[in-house]
Formats: structure tokens, C-alpha cells, sequence
């Protein structure tokens, strides 16, 4: 096998222009190779550290598309030896691609007055309640042009890209309107097209406050009638989230929007139980949702619920230390058999940062999660809250080939060093 030792790995370098089809590449002698096999065999379930299933000084064999073949580097068939490769030297590791399965990507405007009114005392409901918060950023976002969106979100992208995340989901929400809306799922399109080498998962968040500028049922017939058929025509996002809490929509109001936009074809996710316990993690299970996100206030009957579904707990930790709120409780639906996925919710009021590898950090410290629940939860079980297990969250043959290569020899490194 012809190796090549001053190319960098290509997990590290921002992604420019569109990969080369079908041309096959290597990676050999990694310290580890992290496949996430034992995970994805208990469905992210129950995990143990060993279930990482880390093949020492590995090789993986992929081209623009898929991976082709994995294993000891000692090991690697007779046809692709003739492969041009990276010699990783055994001093970094591969896993399977970040995914962030919760952000609000697509915003303009700032708020960082609030953050500083925060932390002198003011509360995020008192701000709201003023007409700040969400509908603060509604209005830039409202205002700003489709090429203005596109060139922060790219931005921010790439930012997520250097995290070592390779699937983002991005959701509306910040144009409480029809025309506002779509055009913010119109950027999502557009980041597509900009960034091949990264996955992006819209998702239509019309249902994220009540608008201002409406009355409640008037804009509730809008979402209904107009803008989710349009968007679902339009294919401009495969998933529906609501979000169901105190001074936003109601367990009825959430319910009658999922089970429309499940008829129209989208999969559906909550924002649930962050603010106050609705039980709308329990909902969340009785859809068949992707998801339930959020979860600090959920009820013992909500964890229960989860635990027997298929549905993913998305535990957020970057928004409760940023509130300085108590900690989504991720043992007790860890030790009841729920799904757990950890997400950074990057968005403009209550979590800005798209450091996905610092929401591990607080998973371990703060919410007691060990290796392989840290690691299922930005790989098959993200993937999993995002609908696409089939093809991502863990390194198998046939599977996406959007891994990445660490700069460190060990996973548990990754969250070990805070905020790098």
C-alpha cells in the first residue's frame, strides 16, 4: 500500500469544493478505530465503555460516498493495497462523525445585552415577557435578507465543521411567519449545496413562540393550512418540532400540529419539558416522535415513557449551565433503558456555542455519563433523533463515510480537554 506522511488528515482542514467521486482513499495505523458496533447492537441502550468496540491500530478503505472496508491495518485485503494512504503513525484515532441532532442554525441579530441582563439577575421569562428573547431575534430575522442568513450560517457551519461535527440539523423558527419561514428553510437548502461534505437536517420550527404580530389562532391556521403543506410540497424539511411549554404552545396545540405534519410525511420531534413538567415527553413517545429534547423538568412517568419507546431523550447540557438551570436528570433515563443523544442547541438566547465536544464535557461532569454513553450520544443515538441510523453513527461497511480523525490517540480525550 503506497502511504503518503505529510498529508494532514482531511477531518481537520476546513472542507473546500465538492470530494472526488468514487475515489478510493485510506487512513492506516490509527491508535484506535472506533466503530460504535457494540452500541448500535443494543440500539444505544444500556451502553457500557467496552461497547465503543475500538479496533486497535486500524485502517478504514472509503471514497466520496461510503466506507468499502475497515479493520487492523495488519489485515487490509490484497485489492487495496495499491490504495494511496495516510499513516496516522498510531497517534490519532477515528470515529464515526459528530452529530449535532439539535440546533437553531438560521438567525440574524445579536443578544448579548440579554446574556449580560441574565447574569445581573434579570430571568429568561422576565426578558421574554418584555418582548425580548426569541421575538427580539424574530425581528432581525425578519428584516435580514436570504444572502445575509446564508453567509452567518455558513460561518457557523464551518465553525461546527472544525468541531469535528458532520451532520448538523438546523431548524427555522425565528420568522413566526409564512414568507419568513420559508426563508429560512431556503438557507438550509442552500448550505447544502454550499457544503457537500457536511450532512444538514432541516426542520420546520414555526410553532417556536407566538408572534407578536398575530393573534395566537390566526397563526396557528397559518401553520396548519399554509405553510406546513407548502413546505412538505416544497420539500424543504423532512422533520416538524413544536415547542410545548408555559407562555408557548399548549399539549393540545402541540398534538394538533405533529399529528398534521405527520400526515403530511414529516418525522416529529419536541421541545419538551424544559421550562415546566407539560408531559410532553410522554407525548413525544405516544407520536412515535424522533425525539424529545430538552427534558429538565421531566416527570418520572415522562422518563418511563421514553425508556419504552423508540423515541431519543436529546439532552441538551449547554443550556442549562448557560441558564443555570439544574441538569437534564440523563441517569435516571439512562439507568431506565431510554436513548439518550447529547446536542449542543446553538441559538442566539440561551446556548451560543457550537462546541459540541464541550457538551460532552458537561454530560461527563455534570449529568454522570460515562465513555460510551458520551459517545453513542454524539454518534448512533444522534443519528437515531435525526432519523439516520441506517447510514450514520457508527463506522460499518455500506455506511456514510464522514468520520473523522482525531487529533489524540483516545476518544475520551476529545472531552477531557474543555473548550479546545
Amino acid at each position: 500500500m503506497k502511504t503518503t506522511r505529510t498529508q494532514k488528515p482531511t477531518s481537520v482542514s476546513r472542507p473546500t469544493g465538492k470530494p472526488s467521486e468514487k475515489k478510493l482513499q485510506a487512513f492506516v495505523h490509527a491508535s484506535v478505530l472506533y466503530t460504535g458496533e457494540g452500541i448500535a447492537n443494543k440500539e444505544g441502550r444500556m451502553l457500557k465503555p467496552e461497547d465503543v468496540s475500538g479496533i486497535e491500530d486500524g485502517a478504514i478503505i472509503f471514497d466520496s460516498k461510503k466506507i468499502l472496508w475497515l479493520g487492523p491495518t495488519s489485515e487490509i485485503p490484497a485489492q487495496y493495497h495499491r490504495v494511496r494512504a495516510i499513516d496516522l503513525k498510531r497517534k490519532k484515532a477515528i470515529m464515526p462523525g459528530l452529530i449535532d441532532s439539535h440546533t437553531h442554525l438560521v438567525f440574524d441579530g445579536s443578544r448579548a445585552n440579554e446574556f449580560a441582563r441574565r447574569c445581573a439577575g434579570t430571568s429568561y421569562q422576565e426578558i421574554a415577557d418584555e418582548g425580548g428573547g426569541i421575538l427580539t431575534t424574530v425581528r432581525s430575522t425578519r428584516e435580514a435578507s436570504a444572502e445575509r442568513l446564508f453567509e452567518s450560517a455558513l460561518k457557523r457551519a464551518l465553525i461546527a465543521y472544525r468541531f469535528g461535527v458532520r451532520t448538523i440539523e438546523c431548524k427555522s423558527g425565528y420568522g413566526l411567519d409564512h414568507d419568513a419561514e420559508i426563508k429560512c428553510l431556503k438557507v438550509v437548502a442552500d448550505l447544502k449545496k454550499a457544503l457537500p461534505q457536511m450532512t444538514f437536517v432541516s426542520t420546520y420550527l414555526g410553532a417556536h413562540a407566538i408572534p407578536f404580530d398575530r393573534k395566537r389562532s390566526q397563526y396557528l391556521d397559518e401553520m396548519l393550512h399554509r405553510t406546513l403543506p407548502e413546505v412538505a410540497e416544497k420539500k424543504l424539511a423532512s422533520i416538524c418540532d413544536v415547542f410545548i411549554d408555559e407562555g408557548y404552545y399548549t399539549l393540545s396545540e402541540g398534538e394538533r400540529i405533529l399529528r398534521t405534519a405527520k400526515k403530511l410525511g414529516f418525522q416529529v420531534k419536541i421541545h419538551a419539558d424544559e421550562m415546566v413538567n407539560t408531559e410532553s415527553a410522554r407525548l413525544a413517545a405516544k407520536l412515535d416522535a424522533l425525539s424529545a429534547d430538552h427534558l429538565l423538568k421531566i416527570s418520572d412517568r415522562g422518563v418511563q415513557a421514553l425508556a419504552k419507546s423508540d423515541t431519543v431523550a436529546t439532552l441538551l447540557p449547554g443550556t442549562a449551565f448557560y441558564l443555570k438551570e439544574p441538569y437534564a436528570p440523563a441517569r435516571k433515563l439512562l439507568d431506565a433503558g431510554a436513548r439518550v443523544a447529547i446536542a449542543t442547541d446553538f441559538n442566539p438566547g440561551s446556548c451560543y456555542s457550537l462546541n459540541l465536544p464541550l457538551m460532552m464535557n458537561l454530560s461527563a461532569l455534570y449529568m454522570k455519563m460515562n465513555l460510551a454513553e458520551i459517545f453513542a450520544g454524539v454518534t448512533y443515538n444522534a443519528a437515531a433523533a435525526l432519523g439516520l441510523s441506517e447510514r450514520k453513527g457508527k463506522l460499518a461497511v455500506g455506511f456514510d463515510s464522514d468520520f473523522v480523525v482525531l487529533p489524540y490517540e483516545r476518544f475520551e480525550e476529545m472531552y477531557y480537554r474543555m473548550g479546545w
